[in-house]
């Protein structure tokens, strides 16, 4: 379970950075192609030329980078982590609703405006 789990993070990450990879060389060809007011033929090329770099650094930046970030042990550790937070978070707020109970206060009064 917690294997597909862990893939499928790395997935979601994996894509992730690889669609803001490709938006910034994508923005950055057009804006040369803009300033610089190339022809059809070198549009064209400054087209290829960020794909082939897109290419480039996802299979030999993003992947690697993402593949030492999110091991099965760092992936386990924090989400381990982040539920204990999430079982205080929802232990604490429930011990306030009840003091604010047994003290006959109305709970939802606090956030009502005036």
């Amino acid at each position: 379970m917690s294997s597909r789990r862990n893939y499928f993070i790395r997935t979601v990450a994996s894509v992730t950075g690889d669609l803001a990879a490709g938006l910034a060389l994508a923005a950055a060809c057009t804006w040369v192609i803009q300033v610089a007011a190339l022809g059809v033929f070198l549009s064209f090329l400054l087209w290829l030329l960020g794909l082939i770099a897109w290419l480039a650094l996802s299979q030999y930046t993003i992947h690697p980078v993402i593949a030492a970030l999110l091991s099965d042990r760092k992936l386990d550790q924090g989400l381990a982590i982040s539920a204990e937070a999430l079982s205080t978070t929802a232990f604490l707020a429930t011990a306030l609703w009840d003091s604010l109970l047994q003290h006959s206060m109305d709970p939802r009064a606090i956030f009502k405006k005036a």
